[in-house]
């Protein structure tokens, strides 16, 4: 079964700790969940019901980002919630992905900010177990940017229209060092983070050799 985004959405609070996301339509049970979200308080106050904390990053001196995921049950609800106690200024980014193992998490890496730049890369992971594996990076500045790139073939899944975070995603075919590399316009603090989801490959029939005997 490929790899295929099914759907996705986003919401940001810039006054509350507790934000709700919703899905359009029910996620498909055994789908992979995917939430990139940030918040400015401490990482270990941020949650999300039910769902896994894949990686984290350090974006400046208060912000941090995260990739939660989660595997789809049965009657999963379309509302996800991302609860980071004394955060004023939290967003979440959600989609699900078919295609994907019932035990996906594979590799993850982050690179915590430094200090101001343009350009960031999410950290580089250990070699991929699988050949097909779904890549989700995401980078969270200190402020507004524009004209963002990525390297490595990865795309746009979703962005702040002030660029002040973007998602983006790479449906691998072979094993490899998973990164990306985000440009920018403006020097800005920055964090990145990446993740690395196992994707289902077809098993190879077994096909026994008759041997004649003459």
């Amino acid at each position: 079964m490929a790899i295929s985004k099914v759907q996705g959405a986003f919401f940001r609070a810039e006054a509350d700790g507790s934000v709700t996301c919703p899905f359009t339509d029910t996620p498909t049970e055994g789908n992979l969940m995917v939430a990139f979200c940030h918040g400015n308080a401490a990482l270990i106050n941020a949650s999300i019901s039910g769902w896994t904390l894949a990686v984290s990053t350090q974006c400046t001196g208060t912000f941090f980002a995260t990739i939660f995921y989660k595997v789809a049950g049965a009657a999963e609800s379309k509302d996800v919630t991302i609860t980071w106690t004394g955060s004023t200024d939290t967003s979440i980014v959600i989609m699900e992905w078919t295609g994907l193992t019932a035990t996906p998490l594979d590799q993850i890496a982050n690179a915590n900010y430094t200090g101001a730049v343009n350009t960031k890369t999410s950290g580089t992971t250990a070699t991929t177990t699988v050949a097909d594996e779904l890549c989700i990076a995401g980078f969270k500045m200190g402020n507004t940017t524009s004209a963002a790139s990525w390297s490595n073939s990865f795309i746009l899944e979703n962005a702040h229209a002030e660029g002040i975070f973007y998602v983006g995603s790479l449906v691998a075919t072979s094993v490899w060092e998973a990164e990306t590399t985000l440009s920018w316009t403006t020097d800005r603090y920055c964090g990145g983070l990446i993740a690395t989801f196992k994707g289902v490959t077809a098993g190879v029939a077994y096909i026994p050799k008759v041997i004649m005997v003459m």
